[in-house]
């Protein structure tokens, strides 16, 4: 435990590895004070429910087109500028919220909502592989989760108190400040190795090199098809039907919320532990742990029909959920060197991104046509696919043609 707390207070002594964490508090905070009351505001101001789930799958349409060329733009440009404008591009949407004279003109500040969350969330993960020794960077990392997880606790009590006081536009006015603190903390305290490397490199072959990449490394394939499943069960599962399954069974809104703030403490909590302990060997191992323990609390969710057991097997499914998301984002820095990292990341925020816009589509079918306990059941059969197809790839004897992007060599 000492040995652990010391090399805890010497990465974060470190200005680079400190301002990135906060940056990602700041920005976290802000899709937290954004995120839950979102709905709300955009039918206050005229949406349809079809514009608002509309708007939703903008948001992931976004990521899905553009998480790739914001990726590459990182491996040559540098991370720092990308990260900065990243945070930059939250607070135009937060401030043009508050401009919007009608629910349309949010369809575009959803999109920018998107590209932020790519240049700040997932180009920060790429940035630990660029200034972080593969030793710590378990550990890095699973700071970083837990610094996000925070601030998206933070930001949703920040919020539910902004917009109590000043109403929807004054907590869109504090998010953009967040937003602006958050910018200023990364050009304080982010240094930007990687654009100056591959600039003195060239960028002629970035193209062919990128090209390369998306077609030919099998731990990207292995952990995008990871990373679809892990946006599937969330944003299809736990956020868009679990609360209505708990509303039919007659739990109490209350009791709802209080589930899904125990599983967000358990999801945070996770985070830093799985950090520690993923090397580059174990992270895939933790990842695929994570999906079975998700499928078989999603099987005993459609099973439980009372609040106590509700509770915990969601907060175990939010355990699930913070050892995916610290353990993918491990694999995948790990997996690949300065040069391809921006482009891998990219790779694996569109897969995420599909699920995420897929998986509510559907999901919503499947309990339309027969109901909310179906769609649990088939959740936890398209996570065991997953798995499969995942130790499938992992299994693959490597072509001569593959090519090989790991940054250090594999620890014995």
């Amino acid at each position: 435990m000492t040995m652990a707390w010391q090399k805890l207070t010497r990465v974060l002594a470190r200005r680079e590895v400190l301002s990135l964490c906060l940056m990602i508090l700041m920005a976290d905070i802000v899709a937290g004070i954004i995120a839950p009351n979102f709905a709300l505001y955009a039918t206050g101001i005229g949406a349809t429910m079809a514009l608002v789930g509309t708007l939703t799958a903008l948001e992931g349409l976004s990521r899905i087109l553009l998480s790739v060329p914001v990726g590459l733009l990182s491996d040559l440009r540098g991370r720092k500028p990308v990260l900065v404008g990243g945070m930059a591009l939250f607070g135009l949407a937060a401030l043009g919220y508050t401009l919007a004279p009608n629910a349309y003109w949010l369809l575009p500040l959803k999109a920018l909502v998107g590209v932020a969350m790519v240049a700040t969330f997932f180009v920060g993960m790429a940035y630990i592989g660029d200034v972080v020794a593969a030793s710590e960077r378990g550990l890095v990392i699973g700071l970083y989760a837990t610094f996000m997880g925070s601030g998206f606790a933070l930001g949703s009590a920040i919020g539910g108190a902004s917009s109590t006081r000043w109403g929807f536009e004054g907590s869109y006015y504090v998010a953009a400040g967040v937003a602006a603190l958050g910018a200023a903390i990364a050009i304080w305290g982010l240094r930007d190795k990687t654009g100056r490397r591959v600039r003195a490199k060239g960028s002629r072959g970035a193209g062919a090199e990128a090209w390369a990449l998306l077609t030919q490394s099998r731990p990207l394939l292995a952990a995008s098809v990871a990373n679809l499943c892990n946006n599937m069960w969330y944003s299809g599962l736990v956020a868009s039907f679990f609360a209505v399954y708990a509303d039919q069974l007659g739990i109490s809104r209350a009791a709802i919320g209080t589930m899904f703030a125990l599983r967000a403490i358990m999801s945070t909590a996770a985070r830093l532990p799985t950090g520690l302990i993923s090397g580059r060997t174990s992270a895939q191992r933790l990842m695929l742990a994570a999906l079975a323990i998700a499928a078989a609390a999603i099987v005993g969710i459609q099973a439980a029909s009372t609040a106590p057991w509700l509770t915990i097997l969601l907060a175990v499914e939010g355990v699930a959920y913070g050892m995916f998301l610290t353990s993918g984002q491990a694999f995948v820095t790990h997996s690949f060197d300065d040069e391809h990292r921006g482009a891998a990341v990219g790779v694996y925020s569109t897969a995420g991104g599909i699920g995420s816009t897929g998986g509510p589509f559907l999901l919503g079918i499947i309990a339309q046509a027969w109901g909310l306990r179906p769609v649990f059941w088939a959740m936890a059969i398209l996570i065991v696919i997953g798995i499969g197809i995942v130790l499938a790839i992992a299994g693959q004897r490597a072509q001569p043609t593959e090519v090989a992007y790991a940054s250090e060599p594999e620890p014995q």
